[in-house]
């Protein structure tokens, strides 16, 4: 993933990956895992992602 962190700004790369990833993208999913497990700034990254994902889909985080 390398190459993408040269492309284009990581971050933002990264969060386009999760979301195609959780609307059902196989190839996305398939790419950040790879990246993930390659990168530990990719990783640290993916997982507050995540957390915030899970706190906005919680209702009570719905006001």
């Amino acid at each position: 993933m390398a190459e993408v962190k040269q492309a284009t700004d990581w971050v933002e790369q990264l969060v386009e990956l999760h979301v195609l990833a959780e609307n059902g993208d196989a190839e996305a999913a398939r790419r950040a895992a790879d990246w993930v497990a390659e990168d530990p700034a990719a990783h640290a990254l993916w997982t507050s992602v995540e957390r915030d994902c899970d706190r906005l889909r919680r209702p009570e985080s719905r006001g």
